[in-house]
């Protein structure tokens, strides 16, 4: 906590080198009862030194200060991130290569790339459906997510909108729906770690030297997504680099760099604020991938990647993140800087 070099006394204000002082601490995080505690000491009443506190706490320019320095530090965890991984300019779509390219070209400098020829390899890619799901695991007990079109932020709000149910019903619920955002199954469910479920991993072939082998790994970090057409997913990034493949169905995504300003302006925990299909003045020259990713397609998502998805058609959608290599991104959530 440092202090003014020449520290003066007014009887109705505090003296300026001492509301600079006050300023600067409260934007380090000082709290107020040593900032108190250290004016009264150096002559400033107490009564004058409390309201003193109070009117620098509201001051306009520190308001302001800590907006800007919550920017800065979420702009600076995300160069931390950058420094970590480099920051890609274009996408490709492209056949799977060898994992040491992959770690190179993609995983290492954190590039999103689409590879077109992994999942038409998988037998989950011919037998997949609605109907496979509910003729071969319809008694199978899973958790769903329902309601979910009446709450702004379905997403966030997860928790409350979790409900049992057997596939059977689950899936007579999708095909009845329609176009919708009111029910889904989402990567918060696990329900591929349930054991009814772990036979649907026997139907994918990861790449060998991509993923860790243990299975009992692969379906406690896979995710399963099934959902009507119309299923959203809010703008957000995830602390995990992760392979999204798409089986059944299209989906669209909008992805943006980890360090976008504006995007980080308006991160709220590793969600945003803002919405790509309700653009307004804020993304407007932010940098963007628009992109369908279509059946039989899989998507290398890099940590820290900003994505909006919408399901353009009743979709099965698999996601893994149990690489080989280091994955555990926790630190970063810039958003979550208050």
């Amino acid at each position: 906590m440092s202090r003014p070099r020449r520290p003066t006394r007014q009887r109705d204000a505090i003296a300026r080198p001492w509301r600079v002082w006050l300023a600067e601490n409260l934007l380090r995080g000082v709290p107020p009862e040593p900032l108190a505690a250290a004016l009264v000491a150096h002559g400033v009443p107490p009564l004058l030194a409390a309201r003193g506190l109070r009117e620098a706490a509201r001051e306009p320019g520190l308001v302001a200060a800590r907006k800007h320095q919550r920017l800065l530090e979420r702009q600076a965890l995300a160069a931390r991130l950058h420094r970590a991984v480099a920051l890609p300019l274009a996408i490709e779509r492209r056949s799977t290569p060898p994992a040491d390219e992959f770690h190179a070209r993609y995983y290492a400098t954190n590039t999103p790339v689409i590879f077109t020829d992994l999942v038409p390899r998988w037998p989950a890619f011919t037998r997949w459906s609605a109907a496979h799901l509910r003729d071969h695991y319809g008694a199978a007990e899973i958790e769903i997510q329902v309601g979910r079109a009446s709450d702004p932020a379905p997403d966030l709000n997860y928790l409350q909108h979790r409900q049992l149910s057997t596939m059977a019903q689950y899936v007579d619920k999708v095909l009845a729906a329609g176009e919708t955002n009111d029910l889904y199954l989402i990567a918060n469910s696990r329900n591929l770690a349930r054991p009814a479920l772990r036979p649907l991993l026997a139907d994918v072939e990861l790449p060998a030297d991509y993923f860790h082998p243990d299975r009992e790994r692969q379906a406690r970090s896979s995710a399963l997504w099934f959902g009507p057409a119309g299923t959203v997913t809010a703008l957000h990034h995830d602390t995990s680099s992760i392979l999204l493949a798409q089986v059944v169905g299209r989906k669209r995504l909008h992805l943006y760099p980890p360090g976008d300003p504006t995007l980080l302006a308006h991160a709220s925990g590793v969600y945003n604020t803002l919405d790509p299909e309700r653009p307004g003045p804020e993304l407007a020259g932010v940098p963007v991938l628009d992109l369908t990713l279509a059946p039989g397609e899989a998507l290398f998502l890099p940590v820290g990647w900003w994505h909006h998805v919408r399901a353009l058609d009743l979709s099965i959608s698999l996601a893994c993140n149990h690489f080989r290599w280091p994955n555990d991104h926790d630190w970063y959530k810039p958003g979550a800087l208050r």
